[in-house]
């Protein structure tokens, strides 16, 4: 029940309380489902990545089985700039996917993730395997179209990337804070059209000292 509050916190871009929210959840259940996931892609959205490196392997531990919970961890790894930790939570990540697909070959989102982790080794005809597999299971789902474009981006083909994110945007990912803050998109940011689909949320003014 709170991971599922939660979620609707962090649609209404209301992430210091959905970390809140996903806190309490661990705390009555330290493996509840989803809910480090959720913790961590909330922390990273609030721009709290420190918090999410120092949980990072608690998470991963407590996840079981649930991939995602790599996908901030790696995000913010990234943007803080620790490449050792980058590469050993990566290589974590990608034995994980691949025992995974091993038993469900049908998941496409374990697919395009594991390209893009292919594509960050260089392994590019890889990539491309396993994002073509995963578009082709899911060609209109907004979270596949998303990875695509990451994907597209680790390999610097930008002109296939703008395209899969536009068809993300439009299939439903509408995330501007995330998107803006994935360094896997870095290289659109000089683009109009990113800025078109993920426009920059506006400085909130100083909060008054009487408040």
């Amino acid at each position: 029940m709170q991971v599922s509050q939660a979620w609707v916190l962090y649609a209404a871009e209301l992430h210091d309380e959905a970390v809140r929210m996903a806190k309490k959840a661990i705390e009555r259940k330290r493996d509840c489902e989803g809910a480090h996931y959720l913790l961590c892609r909330a922390l990273f959205a609030a721009g709290r990545y420190q918090e999410v490196v120092d949980l990072a392997d608690t998470a991963i531990d407590a996840s079981g089985e649930d991939y995602n919970v790599f996908v901030p961890i790696l995000n913010c790894l990234k943007a803080m700039g620790k490449e050792e930790a980058l590469g050993n939570v990566r290589q974590r990540k990608i034995a994980t996917l691949e025992n995974h697909l091993k038993q469900v070959p049908e998941d496409a989102r374990a697919r395009i993730l594991l390209g893009s982790d292919y594509a960050y080794l260089g392994r590019s005809d890889d990539a491309l395997r396993e994002l073509n597999l995963a578009v082709t299971l899911r060609a209109n789902e907004a979270s596949i179209l998303y990875n695509a474009a990451c994907l597209y981006c680790k390999l610097k083909r930008k002109p296939e990337a703008l395209d899969a994110l536009r068809k993300s945007w439009e299939a439903g990912f509408k995330d501007a804070a995330w998107a803006r803050r994935d360094p896997d998109l870095i290289p659109l940011h000089d683009e109009p059209e990113f800025d078109r689909l993920y426009p920059a949320k506006p400085e909130s003014p100083p909060a008054s000292s009487s408040h």
